[in-house]
Formats: C-alpha cells, structure tokens, sequence
C-alpha cells in the first residue's frame, strides 16, 4: 500500500513539473442526448490476471436508454455492459480497433450469441472498423465461427472504414466515425464521433504518443487517450499527454480521460482539471463545443 501511495505520488509531481501554459479559447458546450459510460481500462493481461475489464465503453442515449455504440469488445466488456444497461439491451453497433485480445476478444462470442436473434434486415449486428482491421477479424478473430453449423454472418453487416470519411451509425446520419490510424504496432485505428456533424467525442484506441494523430483527436470536447506511467511507441505515456496537452492552443471546455492505464492504484493523478484518469462506472455527457459568446 505505502509503495503505491510513494509511486503515484512521484509520477503527479513530474507529471505537473511544466511551466508551459497553454492558450485556451473561450468555448461554451452545447449538451447532446448522449453520454460516456466505462465499462473497463484494464491492460493487455489484467482481465486474466486481475479480473478487471479491458478497457472499453459503450454510449446511451439518455433519452431512452439504448446503447447506440460499444467501444472495442476485450475480455469483461460484456459481463461488464449488463452491470449498466437491463437485461436483452440490444448492442446497435459496435466499433473494434483492432485485433488484440483486450479489444476484440469477446466479439465472436458477441456474434454467436446475439446473431441468431436478428429477425429482419434492420437489426442485423454492425461491426465498424477501418476496413483492413476488419479483415483481420473476420479471418482470425472470428475464425472459429467458420466451423459453426449456424451461418451466423448472414446476420452480421461489416462496416467498412476509411480514414478521412464519414461513415453514419444511424438510419438518418446523426452519428457518424471518422477514423485515423494511431501509433501501434498492431493495425489501429482510433476515431472522432460526431452528433449533427460536430465532434463530440474522439477515441485514441491503443497509440502512443503521435502528435498528428493527438490533433485529429483534440477536435472534440471529450478525448478518451491510452496511457501509461512510461511512455513507448505504443502506449503513449501520462507525460507525453500532460505536456501535449499544455502545450497546444485546446479550448477551454476540453477535457482529457486517460485509460487503459490497468488497475486503480495504477491511474495517474494530475494537477489540472482538464486532464483525469477514467475509472471503471464513470459516466459523461457527451456535448458539442460551441464558440463564446460576448
């Protein structure tokens, strides 16, 4: 326990060491139907070594309590998904990004226990991903269905993404990914969700620190990033965030969610607001940012 209190002590205190101070834009936030729910912010291992969810989220409408996304589908996500939503909530759509245990393990058990309910064309399971990364699934991820004497893919609709396109969640384009590819050696890609055509939350997927790709993520109010106490080329690390984060003209109404940092006494601290670990049950509203007024 003391070890742990000493370790997160530390990493604040060189987390907070820049002097930088950032440029911030007067901003106001309009607030959208939707929000943030974090199933999980396990590591690689933690679901079967700890007994934690992977690090993955799903999206409500607040309005009538759907889930209209699930974000990445690793080991725990669904055991976890029930804990918030009743029993038989239907999973609309699900993104995956990429083909990592923590981040698609659970979707072939997903399709083979939620395909043979489909009962017409309009309920059929929807799968996005950047197109590549859906190759990938469906060849080795999802390989063991091949053998099934069920076709479940005839329920399944693969939702190909490209990077720089909008693809719509929704009959009516209300929501619609943007996807980018993100710094890891697996094929990632995280994305910007938009609601009437503005961001309203981006998703880093597994990345480590790319500044390109980290502002193509700040075009949203809310930034879920991958972290990690020591930063490498796939795991961006909690000084790389604070110090991009100091550093760039962000407006003032975004806020940074750091996770997939693995168990509690692992979450970084840091000393401003705008930046905070995600912990699993965290909720929050999803909101578009909108110029101040005067």
């Amino acid at each position: 326990m003391g070890s742990s209190n000493s370790k997160r002590n530390k990493k604040q205190k060189y987390i907070s060491s820049s002097t930088h101070v950032k440029q911030s834009k007067s901003t106001r936030l309009s607030s959208t139907m939707y929000e943030l729910i974090c199933l999980g912010v396990g590591k690689g291992a933690t679901a079967v070594y700890n007994n934690k969810t992977s690090s993955s989220f799903a999206i409500r409408n607040k309005t009538n309590g759907e889930c209209v996304l699930i974000i990445d589908m690793g080991l725990g996500s669904l055991y976890s998904f029930q804990q918030y939503f009743p029993p038989n909530t239907r999973i609309k759509n699900v993104y995956i990004s990429h083909n990592h245990t923590d981040h698609s393990g659970e979707l072939p058990v997903y399709i083979a226990n939620e395909a043979p309910k489909v009962t017409d064309s309009s309920s059929k399971l929807k799968i996005f991903s950047h197109k590549d990364v859906l190759q990938r699934l469906q060849q080795h991820r999802c390989h063991e269905l091949y053998s099934a004497t069920i076709d479940y893919f005839k329920n399944v609709c693969w939702m190909p993404c490209e990077e720089n396109q909008m693809i719509s969640l929704d009959e009516n384009g209300s929501l619609c990914l943007k996807v980018a590819r993100s710094q890891h050696n697996e094929l990632c890609y995280g994305f910007v969700l938009y609601c009437q055509n503005k961001p309203i939350l981006s998703f880093s997927g597994d990345s480590g620190f790319n500044q390109n790709f980290f502002h193509f993520l700040y075009t949203a109010p809310v930034i879920l990033v991958d972290g990690r106490d020591k930063g490498t080329y796939e795991h961006a690390g909690f000084d790389e965030i604070f110090n991009f984060h100091q550093s760039s003209p962000v407006k003032d109404s975004q806020t940074v969610y750091v996770y997939h940092y693995g168990l509690e006494n692992e979450a970084p601290s840091f000393q401003i607001s705008a930046i905070k670990a995600i912990r699993p049950g965290d909720i929050v509203s999803l909101s578009t940012l909108q110029d101040g007024q005067d």
